[in-house]
């Protein structure tokens, strides 16, 4: 398990946490602005499914404004955009897009999003994979340009955009942003002291964090500090970069006393804890 750290790194960073799908929107809104946290992030799936709450779009922006709490909104992450099949590609697409007319409603400037394909490795070739995944995102990109939007584009662990590879994305589709996620990071091969090496030399490109943990080989979502990524190395190449964004703490609980832990912790890593 990691320690907390004293190091102090200087890195810029607004801190958010995920809505739990069981959590009501106007209590976590109300917990975030009074343990100081600069945003919230909304997975459009389950109970915040974007069908769900198309008609709370004008509520939940008057509850963020009154708090002071920004938005960033992520579509959801059970359907791919780089499917082989045309028709389902085509529907992902449109569902993404009105996702981000969606978070445009709520006053969200980011929507994250994986560039993943769920296509049959059997079935297809991994160029073919990556040429799907790139039919999505020819028009995923310019929607989110055309409605104020950031789109940042994750890095995932079972499709081919994963950090390892994830240059070629960014090298392809200039006007993206990344999501650099720590726990997929890992899970994908690439120990701490390389991804501090990727922040220092993608710094410009990576407008948003997910800050997660874990134990073992599996995506936990666990609090920074809980397991056994070293983000002391991490942080030490956002610093190095002069790095500023935003982080959200992608904890798989909905235990407001478990967040506040990861906010303590992220924290003390660059000193304002």
């Amino acid at each position: 398990m990691t320690s907390e750290s004293n190091s102090g790194y200087d890195v810029d960073l607004d801190l958010g946490f995920t809505v739990g799908l069981g959590m009501a929107f106007d209590d976590a809104i109300e917990w975030a602005e009074n343990e100081g946290f600069e945003f919230v992030e909304v997975l459009l799936d389950g109970s915040y499914a974007r069908e769900r709450i198309a008609d709370r779009c004008e509520s939940m922006r008057r509850t963020l404004t009154a708090a002071g709490v920004d938005i960033v909104v992520h579509l959801p992450f059970a359907v791919d955009p780089g499917s082989p099949f045309a028709p389902v590609r085509e529907g992902v697409v449109a569902e993404f897009t009105a996702g981000m007319d969606l978070a445009a409603a709520v006053g969200a400037e980011k929507v994250v999003f994986h560039p993943s394909s769920d296509a049959w490795d059997l079935g297809w070739t991994a160029d073919e994979c990556r040429e799907f995944v790139h039919s999505g995102l020819d028009d995923l990109l310019p929607a989110a340009h055309e409605r104020g939007l950031e789109p940042c584009l994750e890095n995932v662990v079972s499709s081919y955009y994963d950090a390892t590879t994830f240059p070629e994305l960014l090298e392809r589709y200039p006007g993206a942003s990344m999501t650099f996620d720590t726990s997929h990071a890992l899970l994908a091969g690439m120990p701490e002291a390389e991804m501090a090496d990727f922040c220092r030399e993608h710094a410009d490109r990576i407008g948003h964090l997910h800050l997660v943990d874990t134990r073992n080989d599996s995506d936990e979502h666990l609090p920074v500090g809980m397991g056994r990524i070293d983000f002391d190395t991490v942080f030490s190449g956002l610093a190095d970069a002069g790095w500023s964004g935003t982080a959200t703490l992608e904890i798989g609980t909905e235990d407001y006393d478990t967040i506040a832990l990861g906010k303590r912790r992220v924290e003390a890593l660059i000193g304002t804890g």
